[in-house]
């Protein structure tokens, strides 16, 4: 009997140090064969995680903004709408019919409205995009939070057509307000609060004409599950 357990305990040990060799070898003993010796074993590490543990792919606790792009990306919440609104001003010099000098002249354009369409899509490549696009007082306005899984960057870019159509020759002609190729953690510059999403625009957009607010309203299946749809996406969840 001493003898019996002096084995089992032999090979329960050998079992345990096999289970960290890779790859895995059936033949625990490497007697040649694969018998009831081998399957003890086996038992020892029986409904145990072989390899990496892949259903936890990241712990990477990001920001309220992170959090929220992740989650639409992922589908993980849905992106009801989008309140926004901006107020630019510029300046150019133009010729008119009276005068042989040009003179300077100015604009203000300050719009606001809502994105009520949006939808998520998963590029064969593997890039993901939340994206919109729709007419508001004759214009087309569209909001895209993207994704590039190749290089690890993020984007966000929204656009407005009434800015040319209603503002030429001012603004240099630009219409977007965007930033992207910004990978994690994102800088401090770019957050989620009471006020909406606040992110720089990179220089060649419209971020140096005047102020920008978007405001997204989102909902979770939890929050549908609960009837709360809409009211947490202001930047409470």
């Amino acid at each position: 009997m001493r003898t019996l357990i002096f084995t089992l305990l032999f090979l329960v040990m050998g079992g345990s140090y096999a289970q960290t060799t890779q790859p895995y070898q059936p033949d625990a003993n490497g007697d040649g064969l694969i018998n009831a010796e081998d399957m003890l074993s086996f038992l020892t590490v029986f409904n145990t995680q072989w390899g990496p543990d892949l259903r936890v792919p990241c712990d990477y606790q990001g920001t309220a903004l992170e959090t929220l792009m992740a989650d639409l990306l992922n589908g993980d919440a849905t992106m009801d709408s989008l309140y926004f609104a901006f107020s630019i001003y510029d300046s150019a010099e133009i010729f008119v019919p009276e005068c042989p000098e040009p003179v300077t002249v100015y604009n203000l354009v300050e719009r606001s409205g809502t994105i009520l369409s949006f939808e998520r899509v998963t590029f064969p490549d593997g890039r993901m995009t939340v994206t919109s696009g729709e007419e508001i007082d004759g214009h087309y306005v569209f909001f895209d939070v993207r994704h590039n899984p190749e290089f690890g960057v993020h984007s966000i870019e929204f656009g407005d057509a009434a800015i040319v159509a209603e503002a030429a020759p001012f603004f240099d002609g630009l219409w977007h307000y965007a930033n992207d190729h910004i990978g994690l953690p994102l800088p401090s510059s770019w957050y989620l609060d009471n006020l909406g999403i606040h992110f720089p625009a990179y220089e060649g957009t419209l971020n140096q004409y005047g102020d920008f607010q978007f405001v997204p309203y989102w909902s979770t299946p939890a929050s549908e599950d609960s009837g709360d749809a809409g009211e947490d996406g202001d930047s409470d969840q």
